[in-house]
Parts: C-alpha cells; structure tokens; sequence
C-alpha cells in the first residue's frame, strides 16, 4: 500500500514548479485510476485538451486545437485594470536577498553522484539473489481485511523499490531477503490516520516475488565523463560541474531578490475585486494542473484534493495568480510600456526554447497564448521593479531563518 508521506512529498515537489510558473497542458480527468494509496505505478497516459487562446485582444490565426481555450478564456485579459489595482510604492523598494551560496566539495560530489545514479541501469538478477534496500522488486499482491478484498489492495506486476518508502514501511520489510518466485503471506495494521475506510484496521497480503533487480551504478572514471559531457578528464568535468552549480547560485540568489521585490509591490498596491474571466482563466489552469498530478499519482481528483490540499488553500492560490497579475499588469501601464505582437513573439520564443521546444506553436499548443502572455507581463514587471530596488544582501544563515523556524514549529 502507498505511503501519504511519500505522495505528500511528491505533491509538494510537483505544486513547487506549479506555483512558480508551470501553466501546463490541461488534462482530462475521465481515467478510473482512483484506487485509494494503490500501487506505485504512474499512468504514462496524458488524455490531454490542448488550450491556447488569443493574447490581449491581438488578432491572430488559431489552429483548431487552439479554439478550445479561445472560446472559454478569449477574454480572461481585455479589462480596464485601473478598475482593480491601485498601485503603491514599486520602485525604489528596499529589497532583501541572500548572499550567493558558497559551493563546497561535498556539493561537487553530490552532484556527480546524482548523475552517477541517474545513469544507473536495472539488472534482473539471478533466481538465488535475495532482495535487499534499494533493490527493486515486481510483484503481484492481494490484500484482505476480514476477508474481503478492498479497492485499491490489489495488483499485478508493479515495481516497488525497496527503502524507497513507497509503500508502508511494513509492507516493504517483509519483502527484505526474498528471492523471485517466492510468495508472502503477513498482516500490518494501517495507521490511524491513513483513511477513513482503513485506518487502524489489520490487513492480509499475499505477495508473490515476480523477479528482483538491481540498480547497476557505473564506475566513475573518465569512460562515464567522456560519455555524459563534453570533458576528458575527471578533474575537467568536477571543475565544470562546480562552475554549473556556482552558476545555479547566483542564479538562485538573484531570483530571490526578483521575487521579494515583486512580493514588496503587490503588498503595497490595493486591490478592489477582478475580473470574473481572469479569475476563471487561473482556475481552469490550476485545476487542471492538479487534475495532472491526481493522475500521475494514479488518484481521482477529488481524493487529491481531499488528501493534500482543500478548496480552501486552492482558492488562495488562484487569488494570489490574479492579484499577482492584476498588479503586473498595472505597472507595466503605469510605465506607459505595452507588450506588442512583436514583442511576444520574441519573448514567446525564447520561453519556448527555454522549455525545450521546437518550436512556438507546439509550446503555445501545450501552454496557450493567455498563460504566455501571463508570463511575459509578469518578467517585465519583475525586470522594473528589480532594476530600480535598493537591494539590501544578507547572508545564508540570516535570510533563511525564518524559514527554520518554521520548519521547528511544525514538527
């Protein structure tokens, strides 16, 4: 059976991209895949409606898969937002952000070693192997509570990685030493909290070890630098890596100091309603964006919602993306500095290439042209406010306590 602390931890990876700009392609939520904690087995099948709509009343060819979200959302973005926002104090804004983050051997060797188990393979091993940590087990098993199967309790063929704490720790220790072909019978008790149907309650499972593989991790030696960069030697590639991560460092560091500005901008400003298609264009895109990771994590969207978030918190968001918007948008107005059909197809294609596309229309197919356009308001706001900030540097320790604290608190 799946373990909530893990799917609560991929859910907070995943809504991490999601908050920070993931617009996504809007997915359909008809799959039966909601059997309650199943099996680690996520669904490769993205039955998916692709959403693209004009961008502030620009008139432009749409292909038909683009007229889905032009007839719902065509006009999320024409409003007067002097009728919402009153902006406040935006520049020359004392700003905070952390000093660049020194990377150390031990970051270099992390790295290395991601990458070294990233080019890992798995090996089926002989019938006489007995599983161990970090071995990956395919199995068939059948779970019963007084008795009777229940929904969710059942599979065939699914690859549990041993430690990995998909499943509950119980379930995984009783497969520690078995070898393919063997069955196992056990019982475990659910944890109080896990669900109202099981919770607390006593469980049979019968599990049958269908094969054991290992991960075969490559030797690091200048083979497996030639093979995964461009360098020759060992010493070539760690000073790459180092200066790749020093780079990610300062990136970070000034992405924070974006961020706070924009933050110290909206809480500044005075907001008086929104309009009901912008509101409606940030819902349609944020559901649907949970409706993916529901899917991902082979659960209905309603048992998502119940697990993880509540309409509560999901109402928060989408009224921080408009807010967040709505005051973009009045300070790009403010500057006198409109977003041209020429301008967001620059901008539009370097988004596009930064997300691996090949070309715009297939990013504006999977994004839509609202989101995009979004997007680029947003980064012109966040450049206005930056480029003007009295930026204030704090060391690591310092800027990120707060956030310790927290942490402290909640456990």
């Amino acid at each position: 059976m799946k373990n909530r602390n893990y799917l609560l931890a991929v859910t907070a990876l995943s809504l991490t991209v999601f908050l920070t700009g993931c617009g996504g392609e809007k997915k359909d939520n008809s799959q039966n895949a909601g059997q309650t904690q199943d099996a680690v087995q996520e669904s490769e099948e993205e039955n998916s409606e692709e959403d693209s709509s004009t961008a502030d009343e620009q008139e432009e060819e749409s292909s038909p898969a683009d007229q889905t979200e032009a007839n719902s959302h065509e006009k999320a973005l024409e409003f007067e937002v002097g009728d919402y926002v009153k902006l406040g104090e935006y520049k020359g804004i004392e700003v905070s952000y952390p000093a660049i983050a020194a990377v150390t051997d031990e970051d270099v060797q992390t790295s290395i070693d991601e990458q070294l188990t990233e080019s890992s393979e798995l090996k089926e091993t002989e019938a006489d192997y007995a599983a161990k940590d970090g071995d990956t087990v395919n199995i068939d098993y059948t779970g019963t509570v007084d008795g009777e199967e229940f929904e969710g309790g059942s599979d065939t063929g699914v690859d549990l990685e041993l430690g990995a704490e998909e499943f509950l720790p119980e379930f995984e220790e009783n497969l520690d030493g078995k070898k393919a072909g063997e069955t196992v019978v056990f019982t475990l008790k659910f944890p109080e909290d896990y669900d109202e149907e099981l919770g607390g309650k006593e469980a049979e499972f019968t599990v049958k070890v269908n094969s054991v593989s290992q991960l075969i991790m490559p030797e690091y030696n200048e083979d497996f630098v030639k093979e995964v960069s461009d360098c020759k030697t060992i010493e070539e590639f760690e000073a790459s890596v180092r200066k790749d991560l020093e780079e990610s460092a300062k990136e970070d560091s000034k992405m924070e100091a974006e961020e706070n500005g924009l933050r110290l901008a909206i809480e500044n400003a005075e907001i008086n309603g929104y309009p009901q298609e912008l509101y409606d264009f940030f819902y349609d895109d944020t559901v649907s964006g949970y409706q993916s990771y529901a899917e991902m994590m082979g659960m209905e969207y309603e048992e998502f919602m119940e697990s993880f978030m509540g309409e509560d918190e999901v109402e928060e968001i989408i009224m921080e993306q408009v807010t967040e918007y709505l005051v973009c948008r009045a300070i790009l107005e403010q500057e006198g500095i409109e977003v041209t059909d020429k301008e967001y197809s620059t901008e539009a294609e370097k988004m596009a290439k930064e997300n691996e596309y090949e070309t715009l229309e297939e990013y504006e197919s999977d994004y839509g042209k609202i989101y995009i356009m979004t997007q680029i308001v947003r980064e012109k706001a966040i450049d206005i406010v930056h480029d003007s900030a009295k930026l204030k540097e704090v060391s690591q320790e310092e800027y990120y306590e707060d956030d310790e604290l927290e942490v402290e608190e909640e456990e």
